[in-house]
């Protein structure tokens, strides 16, 4: 079974972050922001796949992707989806991961479409049996364009979120490039590694990403003085 019903408005969770990071945690931390700084013209886009199409396993089209929902770690757990050539649902779905392929042209899944119906009816079947079952939040990553990246302690905003970044392969969010950086020119993006440092604040509809206390000051540091090459 492979095909979960989206539950609205349930996609944020914290992500794990240190309550203390020691001086390897910082160091690492800072070769990690300036590796994916430095490599800022090779990035790949989660919204690059955003409405790529979505095969059944006999290459038929059964529909397009809508978002990914990632853990805490960044993996991606699960593509929402919007069947609409099998007409299975009026609401995205959830499609595990896990039983997804990719292609030059968009995502392969394991079942025929044929199949996929009856696979369905299983599963709200058995809805209410899974409703009671404890499962953690994940993170949309359509929903983390455009928040505001927040300093801890005065809530003050560094940048917005631009695009989120990932590995091509994998998918799997690394990062996310910010705009609006008050002391940068205007055209200059810069990339903060997620979920690393960075964390869901529940600021009610908004959920801004909040940047870990002991990372900040780094982060201040090299939106002010740039990158090193």
């Amino acid at each position: 079974m492979f095909i979960r019903i989206l539950t609205p408005l349930v996609l944020f969770t914290l992500a794990v972050i240190p309550a203390h990071a020691s001086e390897a945690d910082l160091d690492n931390y800072k070769k990690e922001l300036i590796s994916l700084n430095q490599d800022i013209g090779t990035y790949y886009f989660i919204d690059d796949s955003l409405s790529k199409d979505i095969e059944d396993n006999h290459q038929q089209k059964v529909g397009t992707v809508q978002d990914f929902l990632i853990n805490e770690k960044g993996q991606v757990e699960t593509l929402v989806a919007e069947l609409n050539a099998l007409k299975l649902s009026d609401e995205p779905l959830q499609l595990s991961y896990q039983n997804i392929t990719q292609n030059n042209d968009g995502f392969v899944l394991a079942s025929a479409a044929e199949n996929m119906e009856e696979q369905l009816a299983e599963y709200l079947a058995n809805i209410e049996t899974a409703a009671g079952e404890e499962s953690k939040p994940l993170v949309s990553t359509k929903r983390l364009h455009g928040r505001e990246i927040l300093l801890p302690i005065t809530g003050e905003s560094i940048g917005e979120v631009e695009r989120v970044i990932t590995n091509k392969e994998t998918n799997e969010v690394v990062g996310v490039l910010i705009k609006g950086l008050k002391n940068r020119p205007e055209y200059e993006r810069f990339a903060l590694p997620y979920p690393n440092g960075l964390r869901i604040k529940n600021t009610g509809l908004n959920n801004d990403l909040e940047l870990e206390e002991t990372y900040a000051e780094t982060v201040q540091k090299f939106t002010a003085e740039g990158i090193p090459h």
